[in-house]
C-alpha cells in the first residue's frame, strides 16, 4: 500500500483491495494505488476478474478491468451497476505503457 494511502472503507473497496493484495501476492493495498504500478498485468488481471466472480458474483468485462486500474475507481463500478467509464481510452493506454515497460524491463508480461 502507498504510505498516503487509506486504508478501503466500502464494502466492495474492502473486498477488491483483497482480491488484489492475494493475486498480487502484497501484504495491504490502499484505495488509489494502480494494480499496474503495483506490478500487475493483464494475466494477473484474469485472475482478479475469477476472483470478483467468485467473491462478488459478478462477471466484469476484462476491458473494464483495465478502464478500473484503481481499487476506488474499480469499486464504483461495481457498485454503480457496471456502468462503463469515460477515462477508458486514458486508463487502457497507461495499461498499454505499463505493458511495455514491464516488456522493456525484460519481464515476460505473464
Amino acid at each position: 500500500m502507498t504510505s498516503h494511502s487509506p486504508p478501503p472503507q466500502q464494502r466492495t473497496e474492502q473486498v477488491v483491495a483483497e482480491i488484489w493484495s492475494e493475486v498480487l501476492e502484497l501484504p495491504q493495498v490502499g484505495p488509489q494505488d494502480n494494480f499496474f504500478d503495483l506490478g500487475g498485468h493483464s494475466l494477473l488481471l484474469a485472475m482478479v476478474r475469477e476472483g470478483i466472480a467468485r467473491r462478488l458474483g459478478r462477471d466484469v468485462p476484462l476491458v473494464e478491468l483495465f478502464a478500473h486500474p484503481t481499487v476506488s475507481a474499480l469499486a464504483r463500478y461495481l457498485d454503480g451497476g457496471g456502468r462503463s467509464s469515460q477515462a477508458r481510452p486514458r486508463a487502457l493506454d497507461r495499461a498499454r505503457l505499463g505493458s511495455r515497460r514491464a516488456a522493456l524491463r525484460g519481464g515476460t508480461g505473464d
